[in-house]
């Protein structure tokens, strides 16, 4: 008899898990603006200061993005004007 035989279990090498790189931040981000634009359509305009403050107030009040709040309002215009 060997003297290894004498142990009931050999010790095997600890195993290690094969992480993945993570994710850069800017990969992370592109992929999110491209599943956004799937739904989305993006949006670039200058609004009076008074206005941009009375928006910034309406979101504080009503705990929702800037982006909610305006598609809210174009959608409750657009269901006046019967275009939706």
């Amino acid at each position: 008899m060997s003297p290894r035989d004498s142990v009931t279990s050999a010790p095997e090498k600890k195993r290690t898990r094969n992480r993945e790189q993570p994710t850069p931040d800017k990969e992370r981000v592109r992929a999110y603006k491209a599943r956004k634009r799937e739904t989305h359509k993006a949006l670039s305009l200058f609004i009076r200061s008074d206005l941009k403050e009375a928006l910034i107030k309406l979101c504080e009040l009503e705990g929702t993005t800037q982006a909610e709040v305006l598609e809210t309002l174009i959608e409750a215009q657009a269901r006046n004007k019967g275009l939706l």
